[in-house]
């Protein structure tokens, strides 16, 4: 599938990077030969393997593959027009963008209130795997702090675990200029932002993963001025006045995504699930 193959496409460098990371941070140098150079692509083909199954679960009729490849679509907007030279810091920064996206929803099950810690888990494994380093033709595994000392792979695990707080996150990602957890957030919620369509075909597919949506709509939405004056003491004060992180995000997708929210809210309190509405209108 053309799909497959563009996945894969940014899959491969992705993981080179972090192997040479992970390889930069080792307090000894080791030399890989291609016989490792082998291996190690063998094992990222098979874990690439693992995550399109985990992603192809039946429950899943948005978080899956799609999605992944659409927050790419969305990490490349973001990046475009920034210094795309090609140095060690962009390489690294992109793929670190790359690989969050493939990690984040990896493990998803609704009714779980720790699948972030949990794909972020699978991640760590993941690279403590690409971590094993051959010396003298023997395989030694780098430990846990040898994993936790590479910046890459704690940029990673930060981009997954912020998706659990995806709104206050993305506050503290602009106010700190964070700018790969603001890119890679800000891509997470592209859809948001997206044309009535696109949008209404979106919420079709998640009202089918969740029971209950409004609320948590209801939490991504920023606080305006008119809300403000109508807040009560009972009522919870949001704290964000933005949906997204980046600059750019806001221009793009800020207005439609307020817009497209809203609509969604007040269709789901009438009891209304939108894609009832384009499988029967």
């Amino acid at each position: 599938m053309m799909m497959e193959q563009s996945l894969r496409n940014r899959w491969k460098p992705s993981v080179t990077c972090l192997i040479n990371e992970l390889g930069m941070s080792s307090s000894s140098t080791i030399t890989i030969d291609r016989e490792r150079l082998q291996e190690l692509d063998a094992l990222s083909q098979s874990w690439l393997e693992k995550i399109s199954q985990l992603y192809a679960e039946p429950h899943r009729a948005y978080h899956n593959m799609t999605h992944v490849q659409d927050v790419i679509a969305s990490l490349d907007f973001l990046l475009d027009g920034e210094d795309s030279s090609i140095d060690a810091h962009t390489t690294c920064e992109k793929a670190i963008l790359i690989l969050a996206a493939f990690f984040h929803d990896v493990i998803y099950n609704p009714k779980s209130s720790t699948n972030e810690k949990d794909s972020a888990d699978l991640f760590l494994q993941f690279a403590s795997e690409l971590g094993y380093q051959r010396d003298d033709n023997d395989e030694q595994p780098c430990t846990q702090q040898h994993i936790r000392n590479c910046i890459m792979v704690m940029q990673i695990e930060e981009c997954i675990i912020a998706t659990a707080t995806h709104i206050s996150s993305a506050g503290i990602a602009h106010e700190t200029q964070n700018h790969t957890l603001a890119t890679f957030l800000d891509a997470d919620m592209s859809i948001l932002g997206k044309d009535v369509e696109i949008y209404d075909k979106y919420a079709g597919c998640i009202r089918r993963e969740y029971e209950f949506r409004a609320d948590i709509l209801e939490s991504f939405l920023p606080i305006l001025d008119e809300d403000a004056a109508s807040t009560t003491a009972t009522t919870p004060v949001k704290k964000h006045s933005f949906i997204y992180a980046t600059d750019k995000g806001r221009l793009q997708w800020e207005e439609q995504a307020r817009s497209n929210l809203k609509n969604e809210i007040e269709m789901l309190r009438r009891g209304v699930i939108p894609c009832e509405i384009q499988k029967h209108g």
